[in-house]
């Protein structure tokens, strides 16, 4: 073999060998992209559903399956428990209304007695609903994802198991030092879908100024002196099932000071904006959360705080990260 036929046979191996190397990498990244697909903390909308009609209580199990897909760990240093929130697959041949009490931990907690946790976590301003988790498996949908919260009360625990009592009492395992979430992954930012986890979901714009535009209260010309600019934030609401909810009030309390501004009331709207507040909504709704708040014309002012919603029925105001300029 001349020294030519043996430069071309090297070159062709070598060749192969960088085939099969890409090849082998791309498998690889290609296999733990799908294994993340349905990661807890990716399981999340970027847009509102459309209302639907709630399905009737499920009450025949033989023919729903429910698999783990994936999961997050929480350890708080201001939070006495830990908690888990898990990806599961829910398959049936008909639309699905299951509570969570058909889920018990192996410390003894149904998952369906998660109020205490919640009204913990967002007194802390941390919501669970940043990782959009439900508190009912309910869908019209035959296969579909959803995330559930695991409390864990004893904080030293390394394992965790839930068990299900239908579907031969199916048992998932949680390693507790695997994949750890954080405070982040709980808190709020404009533009995420919000939700309560049963019973609606909505979006909140970041803040815009609107100064300048012309307001009305009940049909009449509404001033506002010429020290004050008017922000407002845009807001879509979805009633999940058709139960009717309202926000109620909002305020925005800004970082490192005492000051707190209240939405202008429902009955006070703009040429353009219509006014949330007060609104029935139980299907889907658009409207405006209007606020004023001191802001020279030659030294405007950026506020750095949160926004804060009261929804009906909830115990606990929804808090959104946003600034207003």
């Amino acid at each position: 073999m001349n020294d030519r036929l043996k430069k071309i046979l090297i070159a062709i191996c070598v060749i192969a060998l960088l085939l099969i190397s890409s090849l082998a990498i791309y498998l690889f990244m290609a296999s733990r992209n799908n294994d993340n697909e349905y990661d807890a903390g990716l399981v999340r909308p970027t847009a509102l559903p459309v209302s639907q009609d709630k399905p009737e209580k499920t009450n025949e199990f033989d023919d729903i399956k429910i698999d783990l897909v994936d999961y997050y760990t929480f350890d708080l240093e201001d939070v006495d428990f830990n908690f888990i929130i898990a990806t599961i697959r829910v398959k049936s041949n008909m639309s699905t209304n299951i509570g969570l009490e058909h889920f018990k931990t192996s410390e003894d907690i149904l998952l369906s007695d998660y109020a205490s946790y919640i009204s913990i976590l967002e007194n802390k301003g941390y919501f669970l609903g940043k990782q959009n988790v439900f508190f009912e498996l309910v869908s019209n949908e035959l296969e579909y994802y959803v995330n559930i919260f695991i409390p864990v009360k004893d904080k030293a625990l390394n394992n965790v198991s839930l068990t299900i009592d239908f579907g031969n009492n199916k048992v998932m395992n949680f390693d507790m030092n695997k994949k750890s979430g954080n405070k982040d992954m709980l808190t709020y930012v404009s533009d995420d879908v919000i939700s309560d986890g049963k019973t609606y979901q909505l979006k909140v714009s970041s803040a815009y100024e609107i100064t300048g535009e012309q307001m009305y209260q009940n049909g009449n010309e509404y001033l506002l002196p010429s020290t004050v600019g008017v922000y407002v934030f845009n807001v879509e609401a979805v009633s999940l099932w058709k139960d009717e909810i309202v926000i109620e009030s909002a305020t925005y309390v800004c970082d490192d000071s005492t000051e707190v501004f209240e939405a202008l009331s429902g009955d006070i709207s703009s040429m353009k904006h219509d006014n949330i507040i007060g609104k029935k909504i139980t299907e889907s709704q658009k409207g405006t959360l209007f606020f004023v708040a001191y802001s020279p014309m030659d030294d405007p002012i950026t506020y750095h705080g949160i926004l804060k919603l009261k929804i009906s029925g909830s115990d606990n105001p929804v808090e959104v990260k946003v600034d207003l300029n």
